[in-house]
């Protein structure tokens, strides 16, 4: 099928100047070319006007879970066939969103990725993770009661989340989500707050135990993305090798430097103070205890120190969310990934927001190598080779990120050619 977008003013994911008056070029699912000379239509199967509205690359969530359709607490009493409608739904409303792409920060995933990409889905693109590897009593423990076992909870059984203790374990789990089709692998190697029983303070996984998985993943071509929020656990993933930090909120200086200098990925997820109120029983999700976590102003102030040292070290990062939806405020009936693009502006301006979740993220697909699942084209750009994953939206959101915390602003989404949403 070959497409025109004729009238576009385009944003490629990585210049901040648009291309104005522009024309895309889409053959089947890839982006031909994009001009600003002239392009007859004849013999295309359809035109499509942007009428002057800004053309950007269809949006990344580099942090996504599609299991967070409800508290633990709630998704441990649900059926797996409920469990798994609840995240295909979940997928559809990103898509419709403008997220043509999603990295899966975890979950058991493969099932709805395959759906997808054969069609009997809608849904984005998926970068899976699979199942997140923890130690037993680290962050991917999801036990709610200590009375409970590791296979007796019905959560666990989902394959969401893999306990793994010692380097023969951690080995093994690492590539049965090879196996499952990762292109990525998620280690827990620190404490968190939507947990029960693991104080944020700790530090998960020995460095042997964090080697073997970077070791696993680099022998198939990709890399590990770790859950961290504390500095000493980020020293001991970048000895380790990992190359993804997702949150990273208690960043300091010196680990700042390690991060820039080893070239370390950061995913902010900084959802902290996001309008979301900040007493005990929000900031620590439905029944999560307070003890041994961090009180909420540490974590809001930490995101804003974090945005500091990005900056002045220049350090590499990606637009991503780390929804809890059940935590929104009650004024937002929409999910965190429409508030997070004001926090990515007052964070990091509009500019480096966007490219955040359309450009960087691509240079960091870059390190799936060939475990990359969608090798055909280009995520996050809008350039010959790419594909056709877009976004037709109203204002420019380039030079206002708060255009894209609208939905209405969202006119018309694109994904591989196809349009999956039309308001026009």
């Amino acid at each position: 099928m070959k497409q025109l977008v004729i009238n576009a003013n385009v944003f490629d994911g990585t210049h901040e100047a648009l291309l104005e008056g522009a024309t895309i070029i889409i053959e089947d699912e890839l982006v031909k070319e994009i001009t600003q000379a002239p392009v007859d239509a004849t013999g295309y199967d359809r035109v499509i006007d942007a009428a002057g509205k800004t053309v950007i690359p269809g949006l990344t969530d580099n942090h996504f879970h599609c299991f967070e359709t409800a508290p633990l607490a709630v998704l441990d009493q649900m059926r797996l066939d409920e469990f798994f409608i609840r995240m295909a739904k979940f997928a559809e409303e990103a898509l419709m969103r403008g997220f043509t792409t999603v990295r899966d920060a975890g979950g058991a995933t493969a099932g709805l990725k395959t759906c997808i990409d054969n069609g009997f889905a809608k849904g984005p693109r998926i970068f899976p993770s699979n199942g997140m590897i923890s130690q037993t009593c680290g962050h991917g423990d999801a036990r709610i009661f200590r009375s409970q076992k590791v296979d007796g909870t019905p959560l666990m059984q989902t394959g969401t989340f893999v306990i793994a203790d010692g380097v023969p374990e951690v080995l093994k789990a690492a590539r049965e989500q090879l196996f499952l089709g990762a292109s990525q692998v998620k280690l827990m190697i620190g404490g968190g707050l939507a947990s029960y029983y693991d104080p944020i303070w700790t530090i998960q996984y020995t460095l042997e135990e964090m080697k073997a998985a970077v070791e696993a993943a680099s022998d198939y071509g990709t890399y590990v993305m770790a859950h961290v929020y504390t500095s000493e656990a980020m020293q001991r993933a970048a000895k380790a090798g990992i190359m993804s930090f997702e949150h990273a909120t208690l960043l300091d200086d010196e680990t700042a430097r390690i991060v820039r200098d080893k070239g370390i990925w950061l995913c902010p997820c900084p959802q902290f103070g996001a309008g979301v109120p900040n007493g005990t029983r929000t900031f620590y999700p439905y029944g999560v205890s307070s003890k041994g976590k961090p009180n909420p102003q540490m974590m809001i102030d930490g995101i804003y120190h974090q945005a500091e040292l990005i900056e002045k070290y220049d350090l590499n990062f990606v637009f991503g969310c780390d929804y809890f939806r059940h935590d929104l405020a009650a004024e937002e009936p929409r999910t965190r990934q429409i508030i997070d693009f004001k926090r990515y502006k007052e964070l990091f301006g509009s500019f480096k927001g966007i490219k955040a979740a359309t450009g960087n993220a691509y240079e960091l697909s870059k390190l799936t190598t060939y475990q990359n699942p969608y090798p055909q084209g280009k995520i996050g750009v809008l350039e010959a080779g790419s594909f056709a994953d877009l976004c037709i939206v109203e204002g420019n959101p380039v030079a206002d990120l708060d255009i894209l915390a609208d939905p209405d602003a969202m006119k018309l989404v694109m994904k591989g050619g196809t349009v999956y949403r039309n308001e026009l």
